[in-house]
């Protein structure tokens, strides 16, 4: 017999199940099947929210499905609907950048800055800043997190991925990238100031560390922690990230370009650690190539590179690995120059 005192959910509406689908695709890799889903809906049941949502859906399924000049129409269309989405104007604003129609894009991504966006968009933002030379609206793009940073006071990973913030180490690398491009790091030591007096639950004495190593380009000065967060690491833990680190760190004292590439090539990586590590041995032994005066061999590996990382490195990673300033040399041919 029923329970009729057991508490039951409300039945969802059309588009939060919808959004629930376009989640789920995403996560399978078949947001190609979200426009047929969209087009079952019937809208004249919808309410406004849902309406502007199905509009965001809309495009972001051209998107996905990488027909680029329809989901810059789609979002225009969603836009003209809906002017005050923050969500749509992210979005507009992204594929105006990736058309190249700089200033437009860049004027919608200062309309709709975190909160009004998640996190996960701002850092998006700054990405795209750091790949078109963007650097102070990249750091206003990343201020409003810090606030958040601030806010909380803790800044254990865990406990900020729950809340939908970037861990801190991805956040603090974007900006030390963006600062160093600039040439001004004030924003970056007091932030990291801050943070060390005020916040817990980080290892602050390695952050201290990166903020010198990073800014005057001495990653010798990390070494150290590196190598022992690596021995610290659980047993059956991936250790690649650490040890790739460390050996790009030891490359740049090498004796010679054969050493420096012995170091690289020492470091075996497993199912378990992130496959980008590979395209950081690629980018470092380019730089490396670059270093010794090898052009022919220096082309062959930054083409390899480009094909695994059409975008090129995140800045936090670019700058967490010490390639943040050979990567410069890259961005022409992604900026088309």
């Amino acid at each position: 017999m029923q329970n009729p005192f057991k508490r039951r959910d409300p039945p969802k509406s059309p588009m939060d199940a919808l959004v629930e689908l376009a989640n789920r695709l995403q996560r399978e890799g078949r947001m190609r099947e979200l426009d047929a889903e969209l087009q079952k809906v019937d809208r004249s049941g919808l309410t406004e929210a849902e309406l502007e949502s199905w509009w965001h859906l809309f495009g972001v399924s051209a998107f996905h499905a990488r027909r680029e000049e329809e989901a810059t129409t789609r979002f225009e269309e969603a836009h003209r609907r809906y002017p005050s989405s923050a969500r749509i104007r992210f979005s507009l604003g992204q594929q105006y950048i990736r058309s190249r129609r700089l200033d437009r894009g860049f004027e919608l991504f200062r309309s709709c800055l975190f909160p009004a966006v998640p996190a996960n968009y701002a850092m998006v933002q700054a990405r795209y800043a750091y790949l078109w030379d963007r650097y102070e609206d990249g750091r206003l793009m990343l201020r409003p997190i810090f606030g958040a940073y601030k806010e909380l006071k803790i800044l254990d990973d865990n406990f900020l991925y729950i809340r939908g913030l970037p861990f801190f180490d991805t956040w603090w690398g974007a900006l030390a990238a963006l600062s160093i491009l600039d040439r001004n790091t004030s924003e970056l030591e007091e932030v990291t100031e801050h943070v060390v007096r005020h916040c817990r639950d980080y290892d602050f004495d390695f952050l201290k560390a990166k903020l010198v190593a990073y800014r005057d380009d001495r990653p010798e000065l990390v070494l150290v922690h590196v190598e022992s967060i690596v021995s610290q690491l659980p047993k059956g833990f991936p250790t690649g990230y650490g040890r790739m680190n460390a050996a790009v760190i030891k490359s740049r004292g090498a004796a010679n370009q054969a050493e420096a590439e012995a170091m690289l090539d020492s470091v075996v990586l497993t199912d378990r650690d992130f496959r980008w590590l590979h395209d950081v041995r690629t980018l470092a032994k380019a730089e490396i190539a670059h270093r010794h005066g090898q052009p022919d061999l220096e082309k062959q590996r930054v083409d390899e590179f480009l094909s695994c990382q059409g975008m090129l490195f995140e800045p936090d990673i670019t700058v967490s690995f010490h390639l943040l300033r050979y990567q410069e040399r890259l961005k022409p041919r992604y900026q088309g120059k």
